[in-house]
């Protein structure tokens, strides 16, 4: 069982956000995606959708979620958002600061489908 140091902390430099790999199969894992997935104050990740559930894990920041265009509900650190399958999602950072969470995925290949422009990211 390989240990990886040092994978979360990093900071959008010349984008509005990252979504940075902490698990996937370049790493070893066969069946299961984790990013960390960090935001800069102000910044929306625009609407898209996975074939799988998806489950966000809030570190730090605060932030709200539409699930299918409805209204956006708030989260924080330490809130659990569970996204089923094929379900048009979209987040926003409304906080002064960055917002860091896990996002993890139940497939080895990330397969996200952007509804929208999907913006600037590294």
């Amino acid at each position: 069982m390989p240990v990886h140091h040092n994978m979360l902390g990093r900071t959008p430099s010349a984008t509005e956000r990252i979504l940075f790999p902490i698990a996937d199969r370049a790493m070893g894992t066969q069946a299961c995606l984790v990013y960390e997935n960090v935001l800069n104050a102000g910044t929306l990740v625009p609407l898209h959708q996975h074939p799988y559930e998806e489950v966000i894990v809030c570190t730090a920041g605060v932030a709200e979620c539409s699930i299918n265009r409805g209204p956006w509900e708030r989260y924080e650190p330490g809130s659990v958002l569970i996204i089923p399958a094929n379900t048009p999602h979209s987040l926003r950072n409304i906080g002064s600061g960055l917002l860091r969470q896990l996002a993890i995925m139940p497939s080895g290949v990330n397969q996200t489908v952007w509804l929208e422009d999907k913006g600037s990211i590294e």
